[in-house]
């Protein structure tokens, strides 16, 4: 089969855990990208969360808030705002519950809670320079993708019960990825192929978290990193190995890209 395009989870995938770009990733993607292959982030953060990933990859195209927005080369492909009515009722129970939010949008995130401990522990967690501005109301004046809640285990049924039309991803100890149930990353990419006029056959994707799940079932090739769980690992081609011995280069290795 040959392969025109790569989508990239980026956390566990791109960067280790110290959020940093091993430099044989480095080297491999560019490589790739030398070869004449499309490269593509897909991943749960919000587009103004990987700017330096970005950048550094001299990547233009993207998949992002776990499938809720999509962009090619500065256009917007696809967009699944959540709807403002279940925005609404989540910022009234979240105040009533002292629980920050963050809203992400397509350009910026927007915090309900000015310089909460958990936020700023988060984006820094995610070496995100730039923390989100406040702006409590922003859910009534933007298209929100995806909203990141802030509170601790125990206590995240309360909003699970109350919101069946949102999916909750827990991505870090303190706070949750909520974003519309019918999203996924598969059918941002989906949306992109769409735009392309690429069909899944054609498509390699690398992930490592159970939001990777749906997109590796649905490419051509998906590839596992080493350091994903053994669930994840059941949904790819492959696994390869992880994140910080090389699992990019030998995965594209391994199906003739590099």
């Amino acid at each position: 089969m040959t392969y025109k395009a790569v989508f990239f989870d980026i956390d566990g995938t791109l960067i280790n855990e110290h959020k940093e770009i091993p430099n044989d990733t480095r080297d491999a993607v560019a490589r790739l990208q030398a070869n004449g292959i499309d490269v593509f982030i897909a991943t749960g953060r919000a587009p103004s969360q990987f700017k330096f990933v970005a950048d550094e990859f001299g990547i233009d195209s993207f998949v992002t808030c776990n499938g809720g927005y999509a962009e090619y080369q500065g256009k917007r492909v696809f967009g699944k705002p959540i709807a403002r009515d279940v925005l609404e009722r989540l910022s009234d129970l979240a105040h009533k519950r002292g629980h920050a939010l963050v809203y992400a949008t397509d350009d910026a995130c927007y915090t309900t809670q000015d310089d909460h401990p958990y936020v700023k522990e988060s984006f820094d967690y995610l070496k995100i320079v730039k923390k989100p501005e406040y702006r409590p109301t922003a859910w009534k004046e933007v298209e929100v993708y995806q909203v990141y809640l802030y509170c601790e285990q125990p206590e995240e049924d309360l909003y699970t019960v109350e919101f069946p039309q949102l999916k909750f991803i827990r991505a870090h100890k303190l706070y949750l990825d909520l974003f519309p149930s019918d999203v996924s990353k598969a059918g941002g990419i989906e949306a992109m192929l769409r735009h392309l006029g690429i069909g899944p056959e054609e498509v390699v994707a690398f992930g490592d978290g159970l939001n990777d799940v749906q997109m590796l079932s649905y490419v051509g090739m998906g590839i596992a990193m080493g350091n994903a769980r053994d669930e994840v690992k059941s949904y790819a081609s492959f696994a390869t190995k992880d994140v910080n011995h090389g699992g990019i280069a030998y995965g594209l290795q391994k199906i003739g890209l590099l």
